[in-house]
């Protein structure tokens, strides 16, 4: 299998990671069809991840384009910020890439893991340099399946189902029950043996066959906890069926089920049963987003797809969702459809960006660009907001 087949497949038939969600089929996917290869699937990246400021594209040749932010080296490249999708020097035969908040680690054929940018709590998988531009391999971390990658701290499953985690460990995010031992050395879970695994910005989720169990910040019972925890060690997640795909946020996470049932647990940001309980330590319906094809969370901000549609809901405060708010402060309570966006095919939400993939192959991104000093939206604009969907230059 050459390096552009390899991107193609593991980015489109595998299943979503970090943020992103799609509901579970049945039967499974089935190979990529061969038109994927024609020329739409040049018009865009094959898949997207967001960060803070800046986001990387995965594409069909199998290398990576960021754009955003770089004062951290995080797109790859030694400048204070990249106005367009450009390539990461160095990194080819990816199969996926995900991005925390201002560092990127990807997933290569073969298992290895490659990660640049900041590295202030170790989340490269190397002691030392504060910052890195150049992608580098982590250390010791072979045979790697999964990738899931934090605010912070980046975590690995691999293929004996084992979950490994670095970088800050400020609230528990490495799994050990500790806070402040920031490690850059890939460690276990422990006792933690896992089938999928998923990352929040201050905690994580893994399956174990027949439950999930979390780790981390659980400040709001994002974690499973039954109340407020601040470093967590694993606990069972309760209430999550087997049939569901999980995207954890800030402060809370959701689960989507084959019947596109939205289910979420946390911090009641969204008023999901009664707007007098503060959080939820188990999976509750989240009645406005019934129907979802696939959602996407990051930090307090969640958006669904449905027809074409996108629907989004959260904290707005910069109103960089693009949706009237439902109340003073900025929150959009009411799942609100995206204005004259009718051909979507994917969602995927960063700290104040969104992206969509179009039916065409090309994406769209929109949200807080931050002007002329960080250009994050990463569509060439120099404004501070660019507020509707603008195509992705690829």
């Amino acid at each position: 299998m050459n390096a552009r087949s390899f991107a193609l497949t593991a980015a489109l038939c595998a299943p979503a990671w970090l943020g992103l969600a799609q509901r579970p089929a049945s039967p499974p996917p089935p190979p990529v069809a061969a038109s994927c290869a024609a020329a739409s699937c040049e018009r865009g990246p094959v898949d997207v991840s967001l960060g803070s400021d800046f986001g990387c594209g995965l594409a069909a040749d199998a290398s990576v384009r960021c754009w955003g932010r770089s004062t951290a080296g995080q797109t790859g490249r030694e400048a204070e910020r990249v106005e367009r999708p450009t390539a990461v020097p160095g990194l080819d035969r990816v199969a996926t890439v995900k991005v925390g908040y201002s560092h990127a680690c990807a997933l290569r054929e073969g298992g290895e893991v490659w990660c640049w940018g900041d590295n202030q709590y170790g989340q490269l998988g190397v002691e030392g340099p504060r910052l890195r531009a150049a992608p580098a391999p982590v250390p010791g971390l072979t045979d790697v399946r999964e990738l899931a990658v934090g605010a912070f701290f980046s975590c690995a499953l691999r293929g004996d189902g084992a979950v490994l985690c670095w970088g800050s460990d400020d609230t528990g995010n490495l799994g050990r029950g500790r806070e402040r031992t920031h490690s850059a050395t890939p460690s276990p879970v422990p006792g933690v043996r896992a089938t999928r695994l998923w990352a929040g910005r201050s905690f994580a989720c893994a399956r174990e066959r027949a439950r999930v169990r979390c780790w981390g910040s659980s400040e709001h019972a994002q974690a499973g906890t039954r109340r407020r925890v601040r470093a967590a060690r694993p606990t069972v997640l309760r209430g999550v069926g087997l049939d569901e795909e999980l995207v954890l946020g800030g402060s809370y996470g959701c689960a989507i089920g084959a019947s596109g049932r939205v289910r979420c647990w946390g911090q009641n940001l969204f008023h999901a049963v009664d707007p007098a309980i503060e959080l939820h330590p188990a999976p509750v319906e989240v009645e406005r987003l019934r129907g979802a094809e696939r959602i996407s969370v990051v930090t307090d901000d969640v958006c669904a797809l449905q027809d074409g549609e996108v629907r989004c809901q959260g904290v707005n405060r910069r109103q960089h969702l693009h949706v009237p708010t439902d109340e003073a402060g900025g929150v959009v309570i009411h799942a609100t459809a995206l204005p004259g966006v009718r051909d979507a095919t994917r969602v995927v939400t960063g700290y104040f960006t969104q992206c969509i993939a179009r039916r065409s192959g090309e994406w769209a991104c929109w949200g807080w660009n931050r002007g002329d000093r960080v250009s994050a939206v990463g569509v060439g604009s120099r404004e501070a907001m660019v507020s509707t969907p603008t195509t992705l230059p690829w």
